[in-house]
C-alpha cells in the first residue's frame, strides 16, 4: 500500500492559553472491499496544564487548485468517507498531562464506487472551567484526524497541462512559473518532482525541487515555482518532471522561454550585529 505523504491539520480556532490538544495518528491511510469495515484506534492527549473537554465530530475537506484547504459539512463530497464513518465517545473530559483513546468504525458500503474516498475526523477542546471574564474561544482549539480509505480497482494516473510564465518585472525579481497537475487516476497521490531549466546547449543551468504534495483523485493542483538567479540572459527550456507515485513512471513538460536580462541572485542577508547570535534570544 502507498503511502500518502501525511496532510497535518491542525485547526486553531484561537490561542489556547494553557491547553495543548493532539492526536495520533494525524493522518491514516487504509484498503477496504465494499462491505468490508475497518476500525482505528486514535490517541488523544493533553499536553496543557489545565484538562479540556473534547468533542468530536465528521466533516469532509478538499482544497482550491492553489492547496487552500476547504472544510465542507459531512457527506458533501461525492468521494466522501464522513457519512461511513461511526465513532465512540462523542465527548470526554481530559485532564492535564493525560491522553485517552478514541475508536472509529468505517464500514464501506456494497455500492461504494472504485476509488480514493476520504474524510477528517475533528477533536475540538476548550477548558471546562475557565478564568472569570475571560472568552470561552480563547480556551479553544481544533485539531484534525485525516483517513483516507482505497477501494478496489485502483487507477493511478496523471499528467501536466501546462506550464505558465511570469517573468520578472524588476531586476531582483524573481522569475516565477505556474505548473499545473491534473490527477486523471482515482486514487489520492503522492506528486513530487523537480522543474529544470536548460541552455541552449541542453545543459543544466539550474533545477529546483517540487516539495511533495498530495493531490486528490479528478483534482487540479497549480505548483508554483521560483526560479532565481544568477542566470545569464539567454534562451532556455524549461523542464518539469513529475512522479505521482509510480517508482516507475515520471510525467514530463517543457517550456521553451527567453531571459531578456540576466536574473539575479537572490539578495544576500545583512551581516549580523556584534555579538548578536543566531537563534531566539
Amino acid at each position: 500500500m502507498k503511502r500518502i505523504l501525511p496532510l497535518f491539520l491542525t485547526l486553531a480556532l484561537s490561542a489556547l492559553a494553557q491547553s495543548t490538544l493532539g492526536v495520533e495518528p494525524p493522518v491514516l491511510l487504509q484498503e477496504a472491499k465494499p462491505g468490508e469495515s475497518l476500525t482505528q484506534t486514535l490517541r488523544v492527549y493533553n499536553v496543557g496544564t489545565r484538562p479540556v473537554r473534547v468533542r468530536a465530530s465528521l466533516g469532509d475537506w478538499t482544497y482550491d487548485p492553489m492547496g487552500k484547504i476547504q472544510f465542507l459539512p459531512p457527506g458533501t463530497l461525492k468521494e466522501s468517507a464522513s457519512p461511513w464513518t461511526a465513532f465512540s465517545p462523542a465527548e470526554f473530559l481530559l485532564e492535564a498531562k493525560a491522553s485517552t483513546t478514541l475508536t472509529y468504525t468505517l464500514t464501506v458500503p456494497k455500492e461504494a464506487a472504485p476509488g480514493t474516498h476520504w474524510g477528517v475526523l475533528f477533536l475540538e477542546s476548550e477548558d471546562p472551567n475557565p478564568p472569570p471574564g475571560v472568552p470561552l474561544a480563547t480556551f479553544r482549539v481544533r485539531m484534525a484526524h485525516v483517513f483516507y480509505v482505497n477501494v478496489p480497482p485502483l487507477k493511478t494516473s496523471g499528467r501536466i497541462t501546462g506550464i505558465v510564465p511570469s517573468p520578472p518585472q524588476k531586476p531582483q525579481d524573481p522569475f516565477r512559473f505556474a505548473l499545473q497537475y491534473q490527477n486523471t487516476g482515482n486514487t489520492a497521490q503522492k506528486l513530487s518532482g523537480r522543474f529544470e531549466v536548460r541552455d541552449a546547449t541542453g545543459r543544466k543551468a539550474a533545477e529546483v525541487p517540487i516539495e511533495e504534495v498530495v493531490v486528490l483523485p479528478g483534482q487540479t493542483r497549480i505548483l508554483p515555482i521560483t526560479l532565481v538567479g544568477p542566470l545569464p540572459a539567454g534562451t532556455y527550456t524549461a523542464l518539469a518532471v513529475l512522479n505521482y507515485g509510480d517508482p516507475s513512471k515520471d510525467v514530463a513538460a517543457d517550456l521553451p522561454f527567453t531571459l531578456k536580462a540576466p536574473l539575479a541572485a537572490p539578495p544576500t542577508p545583512p551581516p549580523s550585529q556584534e555579538g548578536e547570535k543566531g537563534g531566539t534570544p
